[in-house]
């Protein structure tokens, strides 16, 4: 996966491990461009209807991977049910790529029976994830979203055996420098993106981290309707790029070829990335 740039050198694809392509207007156009860009795609659902949707939109796109989400903040105010989440559990068996999913425990999105909520379909969906007969560690990666919860978030990957036997990748990670170290522990990757390097704590994980450890996203666009194109998708990536270099103390062209490399080894086995 190379992608040439302006003077014809080659430098690596890029990989964006968190994104919300379904949110764009023309979600198969835009993966259309970033493809001939050299830019692979991790596209994050927030319920299963919204993956379904997807799948048929984006089936011809190769240099997108896509992702079964129950997002927590759906989860908490009642938009993913039971129903929803037993569709989701259904799906995540068998696709690839699990996400968004998670807990949110802040409180635009907590209360008791939400938070409740919350945790039981990330069990649930945890659980299918692993599968019931175990099958072989690595087959699925799971993209998780932890705000004010990471404890309990890597206590559900713990319990259910995700932890173990899927690949996990803790999406613009803010919990404390203990919860940091744990998921370290367990095997977790982190996707790494410019919001979150924007704030003190976002550099200091990041340039904590090991270099093998790390991803980037860009967790856009915000919303349906928001589209933010190829160009915005790419300059997310870049000023992301600068921003970890920068915090690292390393070459920015040296670091994304290393960042290509862990793209390669998250999917190794577990899906294409194709452009």
């Amino acid at each position: 996966m190379t992608v040439g740039d302006a003077e014809g050198k080659k430098a690596p694809a890029l990989f964006d491990a968190h994104c919300h392509l379904d949110w764009e207007a023309d979600p198969a156009a835009v993966a259309r461009v970033c493809g001939q860009r050299g830019l692979v795609l991790a596209c994050c659902t927030v319920t299963p209807q919204a993956f379904l949707t997807a799948r048929g939109a984006l089936a011809a796109a190769p240099n997108v991977v896509l992702g079964v989400g129950a997002h927590p903040w759906w989860v908490a105010d009642g938009r993913v049910g039971q129903t929803d989440v037993d569709l989701a559990a259904e799906l995540a068996a068998e696709a690839p790529l699990v996400g968004e999913v998670g807990l949110d425990f802040s409180p635009a999105h907590s209360n008791a029976a939400g938070n409740q909520a919350q945790v039981k379909a990330l069990t649930r969906i945890c659980g299918a994830s692993v599968g019931a007969g175990g099958g072989p560690a690595g087959q699925r990666v799971i993209s998780l979203h932890a705000v004010r919860s990471a404890g309990t978030c890597l206590d559900v990957l713990e319990a259910t055996g995700a932890a173990a036997r899927c690949r996990c990748v803790m999406h613009w990670f803010s919990g404390s420098s203990d919860e940091l170290g744990r998921a370290l522990r367990l095997g977790c990757s982190f996707s790494v993106g410019e919001r979150m390097l924007a704030t003190r704590r976002g550099r200091e994980y990041a340039r904590q981290l090991p270099a093998a450890r790390l991803l980037l996203e860009t967790d856009l666009p915000d919303g349906a309707g928001q589209g933010v194109g190829a160009d915005g998708l790419l300059a997310s990536l870049d000023r992301a790029l600068t921003a970890l270099a920068q915090a690292r103390g390393v070459d920015k062209d040296e670091l994304a070829a290393k960042l290509s490399a862990n793209a390669r080894a998250l999917a190794d086995g577990v899906c294409t990335l194709a452009v």
